[in-house]
């Protein structure tokens, strides 16, 4: 082959692939070595550069700009590879594949034929480094990774920076400058419509709640007075009906407004922005944790598939009391013991944020991945996680006594007035309330920010690999469910948070 292909779908639904050799060929509507004769492209859109197997796209200053698969707009030139498409209206081109290695491996990106080219593409193959470093950059893709859009390669199931054989598994942009409280506090105060809905939702059920114990103890009292039977049968009754609902909204409702929500935030780590401000974050939500994961049920089990891998791990590790923030809690297990429990909830939701960032359909593969860069990582994911466990005793114990007071005076008022008593258990109810909608979000930040801060650029250490597999059986169950993992028949690559096609 002597030079690039590429697939160029019009905009009247035409699709036609074309070879290209070294040179410059500018695209528009009207003129140009490609004419779209696209009404919603301007009459010079873009330009492209070729040399070799090197591909560079230019944004000409169209009206309506180019565009990646992510909706974001391109305005620098941008190196593509294959697999890659560019948006010019309503019609696309697509990067199919090239002739030889678009850089030669050990090149850096500086040399290529234009400067200033910027790659958003991430690359299939890393450049050697030890187990567990970090190399200083990404090497290029071998010839014919990425073949089909948005795939690392063909019925892969991996996304544009999914990397599932090279030594850096991920190559994700991030858009946050620092791992701090500010910048996870400045993401979360970004989605503060989820907190809003989420506490909503969350008083609510409390309102609900507080009239649900009411009829069933009313109701109880009511007909134990006829007959002990019918009590019985009243209360058990009720209790199944309730079980379900809360089943319900805990399981399904809930959970998919959490899981929403960390594709947001997701979206906003790497991107800095919410499918490029096309889309609002309830639908981008929605429309990514439904189509990567297909059913609730899979997403729950694979959820708690991961929290008992982690719980497993972290009970191996000797070294955990030492990173305790307070004084003398190390001597005591059973509070290092509970304080590991209480981080690893954080740990399984930031596995799935990971999930999202690189973008590959194999969710079980991607976990996996997920689970041994959490591992390697483990002392600083950890140390932030005891941090903000210890806080949210902290801060969920100032919430208590603040709401709780009200209910304390009027029982110190009114002794005999089961009035302070009702005050008190609406008070509970109210502060998990608060705790559930503002505080976990925030902590669960902190956590993901951590997490994505430590693994970028970062090359696989497989040493840990053997390490999960030794303290879980489910970490083993799990990279059976990779390795078996079939894309369902007629579905394509599917959307994500910092996913390019």
């Amino acid at each position: 082959m002597s030079g690039c292909v590429f697939r160029i779908q019009f905009a009247d639904g035409r699709v036609e692939e074309r070879e290209l050799g070294d040179g410059r060929f500018q695209i528009g509507r009207e003129q140009g070595a490609i004419v779209l004769g696209d009404p919603k492209s301007s009459a010079v859109h873009g330009e492209l550069v070729i040399q070799g197997a090197a591909v560079t796209y230019t944004d000409l200053g169209s009206s309506n700009g180019s565009l990646d698969a992510h909706g974001r707009r391109l305005s620098e030139p941008t190196r593509l590879t294959p697999g890659q498409s560019v948006q010019l209206g309503n019609s696309a081109i697509t990067f199919l594949r090239s002739p030889s290695p678009a850089i030669s491996p050990g090149v850096p990106l500086a040399a290529a034929p234009r400067a200033g080219i910027a790659p958003t593409q991430a690359m299939e193959a890393v450049a050697a480094a030890p187990a567990g470093r970090r190399p200083s950059s990404p090497a290029p893709a071998p010839p014919g990774a990425g073949s089909g859009a948005g795939r690392a390669g063909a019925g892969s199931g991996a996304g544009s920076f999914s990397h599932p054989q090279a030594d850096v598994r991920h190559s994700y942009p991030l858009s946050i400058s620092s791992a701090g409280v500010g910048e996870s506090l400045k993401l979360l105060l970004q989605t503060l419509p989820f907190l809003l809905v989420r506490f909503g939702i969350l008083c609510a059920l409390t309102v609900a709640s507080i009239l649900y114990l009411a009829i069933l103890l009313g109701g109880a009292a009511l007909l134990s007075k006829a007959a002990g039977v019918l009590a019985w049968i009243w209360v058990i009754g009720l209790l199944a009906v309730g079980g379900s609902l809360w089943r319900f909204v805990v399981r399904y409702l809930l959970y998919l407004i959490k899981l929403g929500h960390i594709a947001v935030l997701t979206e906003l780590i790497t991107t800095g922005n919410i499918a490029n401000g096309t889309l609002g974050m309830f639908e981008y939500g929605k429309r990514v944790v439904t189509e990567r994961f297909g059913e609730v049920n899979a997403m729950f089990a694979l959820g708690l598939l991961i929290s008992g891998i982690v719980g497993a791990f972290n009970r191996t590790l000797n070294w955990v009391a030492s990173l305790l923030p307070v004084p003398g809690l190390d001597s005591v297990m059973g509070i290092v013991n509970s304080l590991l429990r209480a981080s690893t909830t954080y740990i399984d939701e930031t596995v799935f944020s990971y999930n999202l960032a690189r973008g590959d359909e194999n969710v079980f593969r991607s976990s996996k991945d997920g689970l041994i860069y959490y591992a390697q990582n483990a002392k600083e994911v950890l140390k932030t996680s005891l941090w903000v466990v210890v806080l949210d005793y902290v801060l969920t114990g100032a919430i208590w006594v603040v709401m709780l007071a009200p209910g304390f005076a009027l029982s110190l008022a009114m002794p005999g007035n089961r009035g302070g008593l009702v005050m008190i258990v609406i008070a509970v109810l109210f502060a998990g309330s608060v705790r559930s909608a503002f505080l976990k979000p925030l902590f669960l930040t902190m956590v993901m920010v951590k997490f994505h801060a430590a693994v970028q650029n970062q090359a696989i250490n497989l040493d840990w690999d053997q390490r999960l597999g030794s303290a879980s059986r489910k970490f083993e169950e799990l990279k059976q469910q990779a390795e078996a993992w079939v894309r369902p028949p007629g579905r394509g690559p599917q959307p994500g948070a910092a996913q390019a096609a």
